[in-house]
Parts: C-alpha cells; sequence; structure tokens
C-alpha cells in the first residue's frame, strides 16, 4: 500500500510541477504582452488583469502541494531537535495526521466552495468562478497524497527494528 501510495504521489507531484511550467510560462508571458500592449500600442488588455490574478491562485495553491512534497517549506525545529530520535518519530507521525487532517479539510471545503460558485461568471473572461477556486480542492488534493505518503514512511520508523 504504501508504494502504491508513493508512486501516486511521485507522479502527481510531477504533473503538478509540469503544471506549474506553464502556469509561470503563461503569467509571464502575458504581463510582458500586457506591457507592450499599454506602452506600445496604448491599448490595455481588459481581460489580462484576470487572468493574471486567477493563473496566481492556480500557481499558489499547486505550488503549496510541490513545495510540501519537496519539504521546502519553512520550518522551525529548535525545540523538536531538543528531544530523542524515538520522541521525535512519535511527533512526526502526529505532525502527519495534522497536515493529512487540513488537507482534507481544505480538499472538502474548496469542492464545496467551486460547486457554490458555479453559476457565477468572472466578470472579464465570462468563465464559471469554480475554474479559479477549484485550484484549493486540487491543492489540498496534492497535498493529501504527499501527506499520506509522507505518513507511511513515518509509521514505519515507530515499528521496532524498523529504523531507516
Amino acid at each position: 500500500m504504501n508504494d502504491l501510495v508513493l508512486k501516486i504521489s511521485d507522479r502527481l507531484n510531477k504533473w503538478a510541477e509540469y503544471l506549474m511550467i506553464g502556469l509561470m510560462a503563461s503569467i509571464s508571458l502575458l504581463i510582458f504582452t500586457q506591457v507592450i500592449f499599454r506602452y506600445v500600442f496604448n491599448y490595455s488588455l481588459f481581460w489580462s488583469e484576470e487572468l493574471g490574478r486567477y493563473t496566481l491562485i492556480w500557481i499558489t495553491f499547486i505550488g503549496a502541494s510541490v513545495g510540501f512534497k519537496k519539504k521546502g517549506h519553512v520550518g522551525v525545529d529548535f525545540l523538536y531537535n531538543t528531544f530523542s530520535s524515538q520522541v521525535k518519530d512519535i511527533l512526526t507521525v502526529f505532525s502527519d495526521f495534522v497536515i493529512l487532517t487540513l488537507a482534507l479539510i481544505l480538499t472538502i471545503y474548496g469542492v464545496n466552495l467551486s460547486r457554490f460558485v458555479h453559476m457565477q461568471s468572472s466578470a472579464a473572461l465570462l468563465i464559471p468562478m469554480s475554474i479559479p477556486y477549484s485550484a484549493i480542492a486540487i491543492g489540498g488534493f496534492l497535498t493529501v497524497f504527499h501527506s499520506l505518503s509522507f505518513l507511511f514512511e513515518d509509521i514505519k520508523r515507530l515499528k521496532p527494528g524498523k529504523r531507516i
């Protein structure tokens, strides 16, 4: 089970990284194009600010899950480092459970919010508002898989004789 969850987590993260590359390239191109249109052609693309904002929302939530998978988020561990390795392992599993719970809550509420705003349209792009808000649910879903893979690995460390 652990190997399957780890493989799914790795695959989802790889797709998320490709999506991040595409989103970062598109927002850079969009902003560059808007600057050219505004200052060279004296014309503003009325939809570019809204598209840039929604792209940034997607970058934030997908990027948070990628950062979590790579353990790139900031942590304060000065108190954690004072404990023995057995206590550290227990605290790590507890932390995994808390993160998993929060990621599940984020996913559930993200899905509910997307459903709630589905009939609303954005002002300039006229797309359903569920598209930008679904980034919350997708980022939470990715984080759920990553936290499950961390949880299974960390639980293995708690078993006697299974020290890594």
